[in-house]
């Protein structure tokens, strides 16, 4: 997009983490922004935030999940803002442990939102989208959506599918005046551990409030300025954090092997 000034964004999952970073850095740089997410002290705060800033903002609690509230929601930030030129599929949960020990309502619910709400999000501003005279989609993957990590596997195969459908609808749009952008972030302070599933659960969410985690989880706010940069460049790729460059490196020098990583991944869990 060659200006971002004036443009209307919608950023799913903005009540914190890497959505709010984001929702602050488009507003930054002259975005006005519908702030959307299943909490709505979360949405309301980053909204406020916004506002406080001078931006136009808006809150909208929305489930993504929920195909019927996502259509409803172009509706709403239309009738708000005039306009949709960015929408950021952000929103997600994570799941860790083994998969013969998750719950099949824990695998819908982690498919529900990290990959249903990211076709409903594409699905229901597409059309809005393509009438603008620019527009871009970004879609959150993971590193585990370049190789799926051992012991991540329902989360790995969220957002596995999201890098294949993102890179299949980006030829597609290839005509129009709509980009896209996959990212693919390694580890960062996000609190997706705090809501994690999963029979590791527990010891996910130590990992995201130990000590160490301020030194080996990144910045939120560095993410997303590379991801507003991907957006005013239509780059098709972010991959963000040196675990997800050496597990994209690899992936290049030893493709589909991943049982030495498992094994790693079992000795954690065995000696915690």
């Amino acid at each position: 997009m060659r200006e971002l000034t004036g443009r209307v964004a919608v950023v799913t999952g903005a009540g914190g983490g890497i959505g709010r970073g984001i929702a602050l850095e488009l507003a930054r740089r002259g975005c006005a922004v519908a702030v959307v997410d299943v909490r709505r002290e979360g949405a309301e705060s980053t909204r406020d935030l916004l506002l406080d800033s001078g931006i136009d903002a808006s809150a909208h609690i929305v489930d993504v999940s929920d195909a019927d509230q996502m259509t409803a929601l172009v509706g709403a930030v239309v009738a708000h803002h005039g306009a949709v030129h960015i929408l950021v599929n952000n929103a997600g949960v994570t799941s860790a442990g083994s998969f013969t020990e998750e719950s099949l309502e824990d695998l819908r619910w982690i498919v529900g939102i990290n990959l249903w709400g990211v076709v409903h999000g594409c699905h229901a501003f597409l059309p809005v989208l393509v009438e603008q005279d620019e527009a871009h989609i970004v879609n959150v993957s993971s590193m585990v959506g370049i190789l799926g990590l051992p012991h991540n596997a329902s989360y790995a195969m969220t957002k596995g599918a999201v890098r294949s459908l993102s890179e299949a609808l980006r030829g597609e749009l290839v005509s129009t005046n709509v980009g896209l952008t996959t990212v693919f972030p390694g580890a960062h302070r996000t609190g997706i551990t705090d809501t994690a599933r999963g029979s590791h659960r527990d010891l996910l969410s130590q990992m995201g409030s130990s000590r160490l985690a301020p030194i080996a989880m990144r910045s939120p706010a560095r993410l997303a300025h590379r991801i507003v940069e991907a957006i005013a460049k239509d780059k098709a790729r972010v991959v963000a954090g040196p675990d997800a460059r050496a597990i994209d490196l690899w992936t290049r020098l030893a493709p589909g092997r991943t049982r030495l990583i498992g094994r790693f991944t079992g000795r954690m869990v065995v000696d915690r």
